[in-house]
């Protein structure tokens, strides 16, 4: 069976109402590493020969994480510059490549705040281009994306329950293509 690692990338994780649901819904799921960015590196130091490893131990790296203006938290953009380095992610030397690359992601708005006609104008899929060129540029498989909505909204458990169980079935569904 395939294995997974999660980069969990969340500055405030233990206020996390819907990045808390998903993870609760994944952790126990066989063949799973964890990673928590913040937990790891609150100094924002990095070890990189760490993160290249467990890139290299996994078959499908999935960011978690939520949209903080329109992009990811920060940490998640230093760990893209000091891990995916040349000689190993790129320029020459492919170690990612075929690999899955996958982004769970939780929104503020709601869905058709994200639309061409919506106030955001842009659909999220849209908004994570640079995910997916990223994905690209280090020759890994690009997934369509979980995307939550909504979560500057009281959501009620029922719809936390809904994303949850959603999630389970996108990780799962990762692990068995």
């Amino acid at each position: 069976m395939k294995k997974i690692l999660i980069n969990l990338v969340h500055p405030n994780f233990d206020k996390s109402i819907v990045n808390k649901r998903l993870f609760d819904g994944i952790k126990d799921i066989e063949n799973i590493t964890i990673n928590n960015l913040y937990e790891e590196y609150p100094d924002f130091k990095i070890d990189v020969q760490r993160e290249q490893q467990l890139l290299l131990d996994n078959d499908i790296i999935l960011f978690q994480f939520p949209m903080y203006w329109f992009s990811s938290p920060s940490l998640l953009k230093e760990w893209f510059d000091t891990v995916l380095t040349a000689g190993f992610a790129f320029g020459g030397t492919y170690n990612l490549k075929d690999k899955s690359f996958a982004v769970a992601i939780s929104c503020g708005g709601s869905i058709e705040a994200f639309s061409e006609t919506g106030k955001d104008k842009r659909r999220v899929e849209e908004i994570l281009y640079p995910f997916s060129i990223t994905a690209n540029y280090v020759k890994m498989d690009y997934k369509d994306a979980y995307i939550t909505y909504d979560t500057e909204t009281e959501l009620s458990n029922e719809t936390l329950d809904e994303y949850k169980e959603g999630y389970i079935e996108y990780v799962k569904g990762l692990l068995e293509e």
